[in-house]
């Protein structure tokens, strides 16, 4: 079956799946609502390989996405328009349904390569007061990951390598008291590469928590764990010696602080560990273990009750047991959102 062929079937599956819960969650006299979010951000990252790896690095976005290094590590001015469009419904016996489809840009200035799209869909369903269920669906399109080597036709050539995302996710919310709420979260996606590099074809399966503690009506907190296990179509074709198959454990905090009615600060740390489990000689992806630690603050200020401007900056740094492996990436943004 060809990869094209595939991928469309992929995307209208998962979004005939969402249009049908949609029909059997919405009732047909409910009244509904229309509402959208519209964002334009700019930021300078200085290392253009690593940045968007580096921005999905959270429970809500891929914090698996992969990622190489190369020897250099050009800087750039990124534009990332976004919109959100959401449709909801009336309260019914079940509660709110809320549909959700949400297209996010990224424009490198002088890197044009690195330009792609981000789609998502999903639907948010109120099972009752306390309860409600997630179910999206992400893609994100033959994303160019850089230069790199192939071993499919024996010969190493220098091959772009391209990645292209189906991540399906169900996410269950539970607010215990008027304080705490707890989330699981259970993600299952395919990554597709590029035909030089198929053999690194990836399934995956996470799972995982998340709490959140409103402290007082400034101060939230919150943290997450997920494992993930990928499975990568090499460990089946050991001729490549090129097995990217791995479990990860990803952990994160952060708070919210309200500063004043229009003033608020929010900070996180993330921690990723990456352990590759390729058990085929030669192959040097084997015993290789990556640790990522990311910090990041955002800034905002609600210019009015629909528009918000925020300033944010985030610092990553992974480490290997593989030098080659290692990098850092500094990325500071300026956005506006408008909600209407």
């Amino acid at each position: 079956m060809k990869r094209g062929s595939r991928s469309c079937r992929l995307i209208l599956g998962s979004l005939s799946f969402l249009l049908f819960s949609t029909l059997v969650f919405t009732p047909r006299d409910a009244a509904a609502d229309w509402s959208a979010i519209a964002e334009a951000k700019v930021l300078y990252t200085d290392n253009v390989f690593e940045l968007s790896s580096a921005r999905r690095l959270s429970l809500s976005e891929d914090p698996s996405q992969p990622a190489i290094v190369p020897v250099q590590k050009p800087s750039d001015v990124v534009w990332e328009p976004s919109l959100d469009v959401r449709h909801a419904s009336h309260p019914t016996h079940l509660g709110p349904t809320e549909v959700s489809l949400k297209a996010h840009g990224s424009i490198f200035t002088d890197n044009p390569i690195f330009n792609h799209g981000n789609y998502r869909i999903q639907l948010k369903q109120a099972l009752d007061p306390e309860t409600s269920l997630l179910l999206r669906y992400r893609y994100v399109p033959n994303l160019f990951l850089g230069p790199n080597v192939e071993r499919r036709t024996g010969q190493r050539l220098d091959e772009e390598e391209r990645v292209t995302s189906h991540i399906w996710r169900l996410q269950l919310e539970r607010r215990l008291t008027d304080f705490l709420t707890a989330t699981l979260v259970g993600r299952y996606g395919l990554r597709q590469f590029n035909d030089v590099f198929a053999e690194r074809d990836t399934t995956f399966w996470t799972s995982g928590p998340q709490l959140e503690w409103r402290i007082n009506s400034r101060l939230m907190l919150a943290t997450a764990y997920l494992y993930e296990r990928g499975l990568a179509d090499g460990r089946q074709e050991v001729q490549f010696k090129d097995d990217v198959s791995y479990c990860q454990h990803f952990a994160s905090v952060g708070a919210t602080v309200l500063l004043n009615p229009v003033w608020s600060v929010t900070v996180g740390y993330a921690y990723r560990r990456k352990v590759f489990t390729s058990e085929i000689a030669g192959d040097s992806n084997r015993s290789v273990v990556d640790t990522t630690h990311q910090g990041s603050a955002e800034l905002r200020y609600e210019v009015s009750q629909a528009a918000a401007m925020t300033l944010g900056f985030q610092r990553s740094q992974r480490s290997s047991n593989a030098g080659t492996r290692d990098f850092f990436n500094t990325n500071t943004s300026l956005s506006l959102q408008y909600r209407f």
